[in-house]
């Protein structure tokens, strides 16, 4: 199989399928881990390479991974399967393990939530008690990324709405706090910036906040 520029884990949906259109645009040639049972008509259409796996299995994102054969991944994992067990975890941690044991060095850009680790006083009791598991759940995926040998990057978006983009996006990172911000941003914004930064290989190693612009 050719080799791709980017993979891409969890984009059938949402915030995933802006980024494939993201990328897409710019010209770059995407593969997409999906699970079996998942429509990907939209994303055929629009050119990306389907690899079928689950990342709740080790092997699939081993597969996959080699399939692609890209430089850099970009998971966007989240949720929990009939059983209750969360994806933000498992299958981003299998997913990690996978890439450090990969044959060609490979790039892993991790998405989580504004809220996770150190933010999580940041958020009110109301939205800690509604997001807790998730982001206790992420918090242990960034966790496991960090002590990993990868160049990586860990990207924070605030809460996200289905709202028209605006094009526009603020940055915070570890050492300068966000100006003019909101804590919400639509996902197209927040796939736009996600796709940004993964590129810039000025980030690695680095945990960056996105938030929407007032």
């Amino acid at each position: 199989m050719k080799q791709h520029d980017l993979l891409i884990l969890g984009g059938a949906a949402n915030t995933g399928w802006h980024l494939v259109q993201h990328a897409r645009c710019q010209g770059l040639r995407v593969a997409c881990m999906v699970r079996a049972g998942r429509d990907t008509q939209a994303l055929a259409a629009a050119g990306v390479t389907i690899l079928h796996g689950d990342a709740f299995n080790l092997n699939d994102c081993q597969n996959a991974i080699a399939a692609a054969a890209a430089p850099l991944l970009i998971s966007l994992l989240g949720g929990k399967n009939a059983e209750g067990r969360r994806v933000d975890e498992i299958g981003n941690i299998n997913a990690i393990n996978a890439a450090q044991q990969a044959s060609h060095a490979c790039r892993f850009v991790l998405l989580t939530s504004l809220g996770c680790d150190e933010q999580w006083s940041r958020l009110s009791p109301a939205a800690q008690a509604a997001l807790g598991e998730a982001l206790q759940a992420k918090t242990r995926a960034e966790q496991h990324l960090r002590r990993s040998q990868l160049d990586w990057l860990i990207v924070r978006p605030g809460g996200l709405t289905h709202q028209a983009a605006t094009g526009h996006y603020v940055i915070e990172d570890e050492t300068t706090t966000a100006q003019d911000s909101c804590d919400y941003l639509p996902r197209a914004d927040a796939a736009l910036a996600l796709l940004q930064l993964a590129l810039c290989s000025d980030n690695s190693r680095k945990t960056i906040t996105v938030l929407g612009k007032k």
